[in-house]
């Protein structure tokens, strides 16, 4: 789904939206009249899924969010919001993991990779239903 601003600029005799949110590519695009267009990309599965859940169940505030000229700021928030509570999450989770400790005192780092993927898998499911997927 492609969202564009209301509001529009004029580049090279055209009118441009200012702002234009790609759900499918990632992407969101701020036109200006005196620079080349901005166009950042965001790699991350959590954004990919929150807009994806956005854009077939919330697509009102996604529209508000490109018209108020806000959605690059509050998917830059969200990104980092996410990546924070998934990593502290894990942390706590390791803390107490017997197996993991283990696997570190005795320099097995693969068995310890192992486990933190499998922590961080575990920590995603609560914090993806509390902050992606709202």
């Amino acid at each position: 789904m492609i969202i564009r601003s209301k509001d529009k600029v004029q580049v090279n005799g055209n009118n441009k939206p200012v702002w234009v949110l790609d759900t499918d590519a990632l992407t969101v695009t701020y036109n200006t009249a005196d620079a080349e267009p901005s166009v950042t990309t965001f790699s991350s599965e959590h954004i990919k899924y929150h807009l994806h859940y956005s854009a077939e169940y919330r697509p009102a505030r996604l529209r508000k969010l490109v018209n108020e000229g806000t959605i690059l700021s509050y998917l830059t928030d969200l990104d980092r919001s996410v990546t924070e509570a998934v990593e502290r999450q894990v942390s706590k989770m390791l803390e107490n993991d017997t197996e993991y400790l283990r696997a570190v005192a005795v320099g097995d780092l693969a068995k310890a990779r192992g486990l933190e993927n499998m922590d961080r898998l575990c920590a995603r499911e609560p914090a993806y239903a509390a902050m992606v997927y709202i």
